[in-house]
């Protein structure tokens, strides 16, 4: 988990993961990211609040990444996908949005995915997150509802320029949600490694 407090420390991993951004989302699926260059997509929801999940191999190689932002400030949904809610866009200091899903496909089948929800469902109830927006492709959709946590749709699907389906929803996340996640996944221990990523505490 990659905060503002241990964010120096995973400087290449961050460069690595823009990396692949980039590989994914421009070269394999042709996103049209005008902020992206240079072999790296990165844009302005990358922030110093920008909390991210990477998952890592013993060499630290990243093998797959997302990233959450608090809904309280500028985000994906409420600046460019509000056309896929109902009503208005969920918005408070218990609601972040995740976006940026990203495994190459030389890791995917390898439960990288399934990882990444857990991590994100363990950060939010760290942060005392209480829901989750998102917006996916209706490809992808199953997938997440798969994962084992109560799930809103915010409106229906419509499709973007390119002709692909998506959706807005919301996850409900709670001790539940995670513990019914965890039994869907098979895992019974956390995946997160929290101890650089939070502030230190001050001893009295």
């Amino acid at each position: 988990m990659v905060t503002k407090e241990n964010r120096r420390q995973y400087a290449a991993q961050l460069r690595q993961m823009y990396q692949q951004r980039y590989q994914v989302f421009v070269e394999m699926l042709n996103w049209d990211l005008p902020l992206a260059k240079d072999g790296l997509e990165m844009d302005q929801y990358d922030t110093s609040d920008t909390l991210y999940l990477l998952k890592l191999d013993h060499n630290g190689e990243v093998l797959g990444s997302k990233r959450m932002n608090p809904t309280m400030r500028p985000h994906l949904m409420v600046d460019l996908f509000s056309h896929l809610v109902e009503g208005a866009v969920p918005r408070g200091r218990n609601i972040w949005e995740s976006s940026r899903s990203c495994v190459p496909p030389s890791q995917q089948d390898q439960g990288i995915i399934g990882e990444l929800f857990l991590g994100m469902a363990e950060a939010a109830l760290i942060f005392h997150i209480t829901r989750i927006t998102f917006v996916v492709g209706m490809k992808f959709y199953p997938t997440v509802l798969h994962a084992g946590w109560g799930i809103t749709p915010l409106g229906i699907p419509h499709k973007d320029d390119n002709g692909e389906e998506l959706i807005a929803g919301m996850l409900i996340i709670n001790p539940n949600s995670l513990n019914m996640m965890r039994w869907k996944y098979k895992v019974t221990r956390p995946v997160l490694d929290t101890t650089p990523a939070l502030p230190e505490r001050k001893v009295a």
